[in-house]
């Protein structure tokens, strides 16, 4: 199991130095750590990414903030990484017939890595905020086909064939926000224009070899699929003194890209425009949120097996701040999309803490069913 799951880990490590992708399993660790809530949660430093309205709508006097974040999602719902792990045992020691069930048990299975990287500069000013930010978003998906049907069959690296599909994207985007006063309540209004650059990458290989070659990937099979350019917008209300409403669409100018998988197909990128909406209450010790996709979003990566992978989330979380010295944060994530079963329905866990050391330090961790963890780490400063 560990020499499959560290090649696909080498897999998307090698890429994440080339680009990003839109659409991320975490917007960074203090929102991960909440339910990864932040449309009316996210503070200077994380707003860029989750809502640009909340850059101009703080209660801390923060003037200046710095960023550097890194993430991962390791998405293994079905089990097939311990498919493959017993598949390769069981050929190490002539074992036919378990390899041909452990091969038939990976029929339909997919698995789902992806990896994150995340910059952002904001500053502060009297009448409007403004932040220079970058991500990086890496989503890997595999699945097994020609999956052998005898035990003649299951030793011939032409059958059970590992396939894996995977884009990356590189986001840079410019966020700006102002505040004002509509019937007595405080408003805020923020909008981000980004520029997206899409690669794509893919890999086949036997399930028999798969613990060599894997970091070929990059490689062997990447391709340019141009770029784009989109926008976020965002805006938040109080609604009292410490209960805001926000609401923000992300990619407001879609795209859809194709492009030819190393085994033939064809797989799909989606930058659909994602809408969501929050709720929170914030004081000076405690935040409670909760956010909602307000429209069923199919996965950025999408076509042949890996079709039908819909998000719809319910987010909530909370955080509790100990004296802006040590912060304690708990979530939620539940997929309510249509359609899905098995695992895919299980709410995920988020747990995280931030730390002041003279610099912000904050770690969020996430649990999934099935072998499904993920893990974001991020410092810098705000003043």
């Amino acid at each position: 199991m560990n020499v499959i799951k560290s090649g696909f880990y080498a897999a998307a490590l090698a890429v994440v130095s080339q680009s990003v992708l839109a659409a991320s399993f975490a917007y960074e660790a203090r929102s991960l750590g909440m339910g990864n809530i932040g449309v009316a949660t996210a503070d200077i430093a994380t707003a860029p990414f989750a809502n640009p309205a909340m850059l101009s709508f703080q209660k801390d006097d923060d003037d200046f903030s710095l960023l550097v974040g890194l993430g991962g999602y390791f998405n293994d719902n079905d089990g097939m990484i311990e498919n493959i792990d017993r598949f390769q045992s069981a050929e190490s020691a002539n074992d036919t017939n378990t390899m041909l069930w452990e091969a038939q048990q990976l029929d339909g299975k997919v698995i789902a890595p992806e990896l994150s990287t995340v910059l952002a500069i904001g500053f502060s000013g009297e009448t409007y905020s403004m932040s220079v930010s970058a991500r990086t978003d890496v989503i890997v998906a595999g699945g097994v086909t020609n999956v052998a049907t005898d035990v003649a069959q299951v030793v011939d690296p032409a059958f059970d064939i590992l396939n894996i599909v995977g884009a990356k994207t590189t986001e840079v985007g410019f966020s700006i926000s102002r505040d004002f006063e509509f019937m007595d309540r405080k408003v805020s209004i923020g909008v981000t224009p980004k520029m997206v650059s899409v690669e794509a990458v893919g890999y086949v290989e036997s399930v028999i070899t798969a613990n060599t070659g894997l970091s070929d990937l990059v490689d062997n099979a990447v391709q340019d699929l141009g770029s784009f350019t989109t926008f976020d917008i965002g805006a938040v209300m109080a609604v009292t003194e410490n209960i805001q409403v926000g609401l923000v669409a992300k990619n407001m100018i879609t795209e859809d890209m194709s492009f030819l998988t190393t085994s033939g197909g064809t797989a799909d990128l989606s930058f659909d425009t994602q809408l969501k909406i929050g709720v929170a209450y914030a004081s000076n010790f405690l935040t409670i949120g909760a956010d909602l996709d307000l429209i069923e979003n199919d996965s950025v990566l999408s076509g042949g097996a890996f079709s039908g992978l819909k998000r719809q989330n319910l987010s909530m979380g909370l955080e509790v701040d100990f004296f802006d010295f040590l912060q304690l944060r708990l979530g939620m994530i539940k997929n309510i999309a249509g359609e899905l079963s098995g695992d895919d329905k299980k709410v995920i866990t988020t747990a995280g803490i931030g730390l002041w050391l003279g610099f912000n330090l904050d770690i969020a961790v996430m649990a999934g069913a099935g072998d499904s963890l993920g893990a974001f780490v991020q410092t810098g400063f705000k003043f």
